[in-house]
């Protein structure tokens, strides 16, 4: 027998909402879907009417996680035409993601905290690769590779001790000179 076709909003989201809460608590694997549905007040089979397993609500989850995300990069990268543009304006988007992240960040386990930075590398690589033509480039490396080369090695500098203690005009010129070395 074909599923019906499952509306947007009510349970489905409710059932949503829950499993982000939890999985966020207490990370994928102790999550079960029994958890869930006790949260909820639903039975097993409400769950498998809306989702087909765990992993696509988790995948779910994190998709609605990022939707503000990437809907806040791409008009911050509208803007920016030129590498400089783009580090002045990351920057404050960087520092006050990290604020808002580390508000929940204990509250958050580590194979969430390992998807949430995987999902943000992996939305934000086709839009750096549509920049990076734009910015310049002397490397005759796909804009694709390069734009992953970026990422995360970017990735690596600004999650590491040093780049926390330098002040902004550092942190600046170290994003810059390390664009300068990956596009040049």
């Amino acid at each position: 027998m074909a599923r019906k076709k499952v509306l947007e909003g009510g349970k489905r989201d409710e059932i949503i909402g829950t499993a982000m809460k939890l999985f966020f608590e207490q990370g994928y694997e102790t999550t079960s879907v029994r958890m869930i549905m006790n949260e909820v007040g639903g039975e097993i089979g409400m769950f498998y009417h809306y989702f087909k397993s765990k992993d696509m609500l988790f995948d779910l989850v994190v998709e609605r996680f990022f939707q503000n995300y990437r809907e806040r990069f791409e008009a911050m990268l509208s803007d920016c035409d030129t590498r400089e543009d783009f580090v002045n304006t990351f920057l404050p988007m960087y520092e006050k993601s990290m604020e808002e992240f580390g508000q929940i960040q204990g509250n958050v386990h580590w194979t969430v905290q390992a998807a949430m930075h995987d999902g943000t590398l992996e939305l934000l690589l086709p839009l750096i690769s549509t920049k990076i033509d734009k910015w310049g480039k002397k490397n005759c490396e796909s804009a694709d590779i390069l734009a992953g080369q970026l990422l995360y090695g970017l990735s690596a500098t600004i999650h590491s001790p040093g780049f926390e203690k330098m002040n902004t005009d550092k942190k600046r010129d170290c994003i810059l000179d390390y664009i300068r070395r990956v596009l040049d």
